[in-house]
């Protein structure tokens, strides 16, 4: 900066020079009292400022848009140390194909992002007992889950999960999968694979003419199918879930949309539970348990089942001979609609505990596992269908029977909600299922029994 020149000009001869040898004199004294700066411990050479503090390097350090604070002099900076060295761990409830292939992602996002998904699997249906031994003996939880809606609805009543940005999520994720993860407006798992899809399987042996489309030509086809040797239909009679279907198909649902309210003392119950009446008069003699129809229809001695995909392989591992014809569930004729069973899926949840740099991290990873190539790679990993409508595209179902019908049922199936209620709504319909088909419970009276046991089960 320049110093301004002293206006001489304006003093005359002596006088001027009088007063610059003041001035001079003044500055002089100034400069000899003005008190020197303290030393600093070590003291830095006069003539070379002090350098600045060292910078710790991190390990494995995670990209962030927000610049390095600025450090006073002579303060170091102690990093705050990761959780798990850095490493996010994700505890999966699944089977060996499906975290092997979320193994196999995991090390590309961990090449893309320079932080480390560690995929531990989990025994299947022991998550939750999994994490409640770690909160037991105070061992550090993970910081990502993967496993069913389920499981899911387990983990919201332990307060386990933190919800998920609504930007996330596909914007054509299947409607059914969001209905399993939303509670209170918010979305508390990625849905990334579809299943527990209902199907009707035929034995082609056994039965004449095509598969039924209706509800109607299927009670008529597995009467005639029905002998003391043969059942009709075998599917899980006493199970709350067998029965959804067809309360979807008379307009019913076991709860209000939002899983708050128990709604099974409808109008739509009992035209339901008459047309499951009527479809049990096919089913298999000296016990209609699901185990037992499963083994039967294995063995060649059912004409049609109602089943699931986790069955599937079962069929195919006990008889590589059987004749199974596949087919979507048919339609009720009173009301057009089709008889969709709750559509299930597998999700990726955030653990309650993960915050900062862990935290975006892990929710870059998610965005990863909703890309549709990602989705399609663990669908043909886990032998399901995708979460969402343009992954689903991408994948030829032409060799695959079960997929092919179950994937015309997906888009419009529904969901059930991850609430006590829901639960309580099954178990109320579960309870009285044996006393109608047996006749100890009249039709008439069975909607408010069920109503009353799943609002005493929702009271305790």
């Amino acid at each position: 900066m320049q110093r301004s020149a002293l206006p001489f000009g304006r003093w005359g001869g002596s006088t001027g020079l009088v007063l610059v040898g003041i001035i001079l004199l003044l500055m002089l004294s100034a400069c000899a009292s003005e008190p020197q700066p303290p030393t600093p411990d070590p003291a830095p050479s006069v003539a070379t400022p002090a350098p600045p503090p060292p910078v710790p390097t991190p390990v494995d350090p995670i990209p962030t848009n927000t610049p390095a604070p600025t450090l006073p002099p002579g303060v170091v900076a102690t990093p705050t140390p990761p959780l798990r060295g850095q490493t996010l761990q994700l505890w999966v409830e699944a089977e060996t194909p499906l975290v092997d292939e979320l193994s196999q992602l995991a090390d590309e996002f961990s090449a893309a992002h320079g932080t480390k998904i560690e995929v531990l699997p989990r025994p299947l249906d022991g998550l939750r007992l999994s994490l409640a031994t770690a909160q037991l003996v105070d061992d550090p939880l993970p910081h990502l889950l993967w496993a069913n809606q389920t499981t899911l609805a387990g983990l919201l009543a332990d307060g386990l999960l933190q919800p998920l940005p609504a930007e996330l999520l596909p914007t054509d994720t299947f409607p059914a999968l969001l209905t399993a993860a939303r509670l209170d407006e918010q979305i508390w798992g990625l849905p990334t694979v579809a299943h527990n899809s209902l199907v009707l399987l035929y034995n082609r042996e056994l039965s004449e003419g095509p598969a039924p489309s209706t509800s109607d030509q299927l009670i008529v086809q597995t009467r005639a199918a029905a002998t003391p040797m043969v059942a009709g239909l075998v599917m899980g009679w006493n199970e709350a879930y067998w029965t959804l279907p067809w309360l979807h198909a008379f307009g019913g649902a076991p709860t209000s949309p939002d899983g708050q309210t128990i709604t099974l003392d409808t109008p739509a119950m009992t035209p339901t539970l008459n047309l499951m009446r009527e479809l049990y008069a096919a089913a298999p003699q000296n016990g209609d348990g699901y185990a037992r129809g499963q083994r039967l229809l294995a063995q060649g001695y059912a004409a049609f089942a109602i089943d699931g995909d986790w069955a599937w392989g079962q069929y195919a591992a006990i008889s590589d001979t059987l004749e199974l014809g596949v087919a979507p569930m048919p339609r009720v004729p009173a009301t057009g609609l089709r008889a969709l069973p709750p559509l299930g899926g597998s999700y990726l949840m955030l653990t309650s505990a993960l915050t900062g740099p862990e935290q975006q991290q892990a929710l870059a990873f998610a965005a990863m596992l909703a890309e549709p190539s990602a989705q399609v790679r663990l669908a043909q990993a886990s032998g399901h269908l995708p979460a969402s409508e343009s992954a689903l595209a991408r994948i030829d179902l032409s060799a695959d029977p079960y997929l092919r019908a179950a994937a015309t049922q997906i888009a419009s199936a529904p969901g059930l909600a991850p609430t006590q209620a829901t639960h309580c709504a099954l178990y109320g319909l579960a309870v009285w299922l044996p006393s109608l088909f047996s006749g100890r419970l009249a039709l008439d009276e069975a909607p408010a029994s069920m109503q009353r046991s799943a609002e005493t089960c929702l009271q305790r």
